[in-house]
């Protein structure tokens, strides 16, 4: 059976080049499978080229990871960036509002997790990084994510004062794991919140879903700090 990635049949086109193929391929296999038990026997299969050709474009499978990654995260990671920035630009004195700076978190989160087909194969390879981690993966994270992580620390410390930095660390950790669990529960793999709420919740509206996400991070850095 032939696989499609962004509307392409890896197996069957000839336009596709035999890198490009391996990546997609790459992508989905470590999605379904994670990184552990992804094989390259399967991966080239799905890519249709010989086992060789991991070694030959990438140089291991370790390497095809990173570049999977990199592909994947990439545009994610800068979005958030670049939406903490415009809002700082915006803000009178250069400090946004507690508000602003959840939705520049948030957004780009919602946004660029979700492809073309309505799933979200972004947030399945994070469950798979977090629920398995390996030294590549970590190095990634500290690499290229954390950076921006702490870019926004900063920007919250600055519009939440009341709180001390460990309280922020703390925060922000639970946001992001609340914007994952809903982006697990709205993919459409399972329409889980959907079906759930029965239908009151429309986890196919990404602004409803920003919406709800920014009142909950705000809501959360507002709360008096822990003694």
């Amino acid at each position: 059976m032939t696989k499609k990635v962004q509307g392409v049949t890896l197996a069957e086109s000839s336009s596709v080049e035999p890198r490009e193929r391996i990546i997609a391929a790459a992508r989905e296999v470590f999605i379904e499978q994670g990184f552990d038990l992804a094989t390259v026997r399967e991966i080239t299969l799905r890519a249709d080229v010989n086992v060789a050709a991991i070694n030959y474009y990438f140089g291991s499978k370790d390497e095809l990871i990173s570049e999977v990654l990199n592909i994947m995260m990439e545009p994610y990671t800068n979005a958030r960036i670049a939406a903490l920035e415009a809002c700082e630009a915006t803000a009178q004195q250069g400090l946004p509002s507690l508000q602003d700076v959840a939705e520049a978190l948030v957004r780009p989160m919602v946004q660029f997790s979700r492809d073309a087909n309505g799933a979200r194969p972004l947030t399945r390879l994070i469950q798979q990084i977090r629920s398995r981690p390996r030294e590549i993966t970590t190095r990634f994270f500290v690499r290229r994510v954390d950076p921006a992580v702490f870019r926004f620390i900063d920007a919250f410390e600055r519009t939440a004062p009341w709180l001390d930095r460990r309280d922020i660390f703390w925060r922000y950790n639970f946001a992001i794991g609340a914007v994952m669990q809903v982006l697990i529960d709205s993919d459409h793999a399972t329409f889980r919140l959907k079906q759930l709420s029965g239908g009151l919740c429309d986890t196919d509206d990404d602004e409803q879903i920003i919406t709800q996400l920014v009142a909950f991070v705000s809501a959360g850095f507002m709360a008096p700090a822990m003694p």
